[in-house]
């Protein structure tokens, strides 16, 4: 996660920061940075026993409830799900104390994302095939489903930007290093470099059209748009 905070503790931790980092890009739709304070939040569901699919499916409802307003506001940070997210699962925890069900997972099944986010990755792009059907045949926990698509995600922008011509991927790297020069330029290295990978990827992402490869993302929950980008 792209912040100034300590890291995670274990793996399990690691996989749950990183699907509400990539639901949150994905949801916001550009570039964006999250601080020390979105760690803390994160850190208090965490800690919680906020299940990551819970926080998620608030999120997109408070976004989606935001452009049915056409509101104006923008989202730049975590904090803005806060109270929402605590108000559900209190809600949520009341509901069971008095004998109902635990919550479930919100959206479709893990697999069914697995094939909408599959069937968004745009056809025409140089190893589309086989990347629809590693995703499609991916299974397993939810963190290791995570990682395996974070790695696909990875190898393939990563292949995709070896065969870029020169002045593309130099216009790539002109708008990475002007991100980060405006809003991470007091970051520690470390932090410098993760943030410059995230920003790497989000503009490759753009230009291959290809959705964020996580099961909270839009393509995932929603299935892809209508002109099956």
């Amino acid at each position: 996660m792209s912040s100034t905070g300590a890291e995670p503790g274990d793996a399990a931790d690691q996989a749950y920061f990183l699907a509400i980092e990539r639901a949150f890009l994905a949801l916001r739709g550009r570039a964006t940075l999250l601080a020390a304070e979105d760690w803390q939040t994160a850190r208090e569901w965490r800690r919680s026993g906020i299940p990551v699919e819970f926080v998620v499916a608030v999120m997109e409802s408070l976004v989606e409830r935001q452009r049915e307003r056409k509101s104006k506001r923008g989202v730049s940070s975590l904090r803005y799900f806060r109270a929402a997210v605590a108000a559900a699962w209190d809600e949520q925890l009341a509901h069971r104390a008095g004998g109902g069900a635990p919550p479930a997972d919100p959206g479709p099944p893990a697999a069914t994302r697995l094939e909408r986010l599959a069937a968004a990755v745009p056809p025409e792009l140089p190893g589309a095939a086989a990347l629809r059907q590693a995703i499609a045949s991916l299974s397993g926990p939810l963190d290791v489903v995570e990682t395996e698509l974070d790695e696909l995600e990875r190898r393939f922008l990563a292949d995709y930007a070896a065969g870029l011509p020169a002045a593309e991927r130099a216009a790539i790297d002109r708008r990475v290093e002007r991100a980060l020069a405006s809003a991470a330029a007091d970051l520690p290295e470390a932090t410098r470099s993760q943030v410059r990978t995230s920003l790497e990827r989000q503009n490759l992402r753009r230009a291959t059209g290809l959705p964020v490869l996580s099961l909270f993302s839009p393509a995932a929950i929603r299935g892809p748009e209508p002109n099956g980008s």
